[in-house]
């Protein structure tokens, strides 16, 4: 018997209960043990679906005919589960130093549930319901922290992500004016025959792909993430660096990918070309506007629109190899900067420290953490033989495979860049003089365990990186492939 479409189900709708029994109880003590509840059995399905789709791709269908689908093979149900992981991390570290109100639980279950619609939804109206429901959760979370400034910034994420989500409704209304269907693949198929040049399915491809990117926070759209991310509370910045932009970038390469295909990118080389400048224009940019920044979260936040240029690049190659790339960046990155997110938090309560000055001489007195900062630069960095240098390579690997010099160019760049503004606090760390207090809030185990098991992870996943291309080869190849021509006569 087939469990999968089951599974599909059960991802969405298991943190939805929870958030539901939150509403319904709305007693703070029980916030954390009923959102810890709820994620757990999230994870365990969402690692049951992985499991399950391992043997293909299945889907679960709501309605009669046509319905709503929900879709997943192994690379979605992959980005559910290290977005789940991540959030359940960081439920770990909010039982001492997070928000305690149910109202911040519930939206944090809430975004859960978010995350894995637009992961898994194949219907381009849907995955719109999705991403306002992601945008109010993440609103919500935001505008919980006490730090000043954190309602007029989560005022300004709303709007600026409705107009985002708006954008790519309206990207997709027009393509779906074209196509007569609001699923994903039928509706890639009927665009083939209207045909990829058209000025209306070329103008849908624009809108709904720039909608996405506003809330990817790529140059020059990323204003929105860098405000969120210094007023936001640690572990909302580590779901805005880790998770967030994940969520959006997935959707956009399935609507690459599964509704307008290769196919569109060979016809529209322009568009194509338009798509890596604008993203290396991301990178290149993001690592060097990081330089400006003291702060350890303001260089994280735009370290994080650097990455996801990359990301966006590999996957706008579109060949099998870069694309694979482009997924390893993806899952490395939430890993790696969802938990220097938290390293920053815990030094922030231990120590009161935020900028580069502030974190001397660290290592003598938060040995553990050091070691996990230094071991998380080395992966954000993307030296080997960490999860950071695999996307790397595979990307750069495309890059040369289509004899694009530039781009294999811009990601050796890119690394000497985050080099220049991560060495300095690893220096800082290990070699200056701490003179700082400890006189702060102290930090539970579990806090540290956290960061800890990223590195880890970064570490494994890079030594694993044979054994996962092969895992995800073929998926990709599907992801990729030119679709079949339809039979004559038809």
């Amino acid at each position: 018997m087939d469990f999968a479409p089951a599974l599909i189900v059960g991802v969405i709708v298991i943190p939805t209960i929870g958030a539901a029994v939150l509403a319904v109880l709305r007693v703070d003590r029980l916030g954390w043990p009923v959102a810890a509840g709820s994620l757990s059995v999230t994870v365990l399905v969402s690692t049951l679906l992985a499991g399950a789709l391992i043997a293909g791709p299945a889907e679960y269908r709501l309605g009669p005919a046509p319905g709503v689908v929900f879709r997943s093979d192994l690379l979605s149900a992959t980005v559910g589960l290290l977005d789940v992981l991540l959030t359940l991390g960081i439920l770990v570290y909010t039982r001492t130093a997070g928000p305690h109100s149910w109202r911040f639980y519930m939206a944090l279950l809430l975004f859960t549930t978010a995350v894995f619609g637009v992961v898994l939804s194949g219907d381009l109206i849907v995955v719109y319901g999705f991403l306002l429901l992601l945008v109010w959760s993440t609103a919500h979370l935001v505008e919980s922290g006490e730090k000043s400034g954190s309602d007029r910034a989560a005022v300004a994420y709303r709007q600026t992500a409705v107009v985002g989500a708006t954008v790519y409704l309206v990207g997709v209304l027009l393509a779906i004016s074209q196509g007569g269907t609001t699923d994903g693949q039928q509706l890639g198929a009927a665009l083939r025959t209207v045909g990829h040049t058209e000025p209306v399915v070329v103008a849908s491809f624009v809108l709904s792909t720039v909608g996405l990117a506003l809330l990817v926070a790529l140059i020059p759209l990323h204003g929105w993430l860098i405000e969120t991310h210094a007023t936001a509370d640690d572990p909302v910045s580590a779901l805005l660096s880790g998770v967030l932009p994940a969520v959006a970038i997935y959707p956009l390469a399935r609507l690459l990918f599964d509704v307008y295909t290769v196919e569109f990118l060979a016809a529209n080389s322009a568009i194509t070309s338009g798509m890596i400048y604008g993203a290396l224009l991301s990178l290149l940019a993001g690592n060097l506007l990081a330089y400006g920044q003291r702060d350890i979260k303001g260089i994280l936040a735009y370290s994080t629109v650097a990455q996801f240029g990359l990301i966006l690049t590999g996957f706008a190659m579109a060949t099998e190899i870069a694309v694979f790339g482009a997924m390893i960046q993806l899952f490395g990155h939430g890993i790696v900067k969802g938990a220097l997110c938290l390293i920053a938090g815990i030094v922030a309560i231990r120590f009161d420290a935020r900028t580069i000055e502030e974190f001397a001489g660290l290592a003598d007195r938060a040995p553990v953490v050091a070691v996990s900062f230094a071991g998380l630069g080395i992966a954000m960095i993307g030296l080997p033989p960490t999860v950071g240098f695999v996307g790397k390579w595979y990307i750069a690997l495309g890059a040369l495979e289509t004899g694009n010099w530039l781009v294999a160019g811009a990601v050796a760049v890119s690394t000497l860049l985050t080099l220049g503004y991560v060495l300095p606090f690893v220096d800082r760390i290990y070699f200056g003089s701490f003179e700082g207090s400890t006189g702060f809030a102290s930090i539970s185990r579990g806090m540290v365990a956290t960061v800890v098991l990223a590195v880890v992870v970064a570490f494994v996943i890079g030594l694993a990186s044979v054994f996962l291309e092969a895992l995800l080869r073929e998926a990709i190849a599907d992801l990729v492939a030119v679709p079949e021509p339809p039979p004559a006569g038809d």
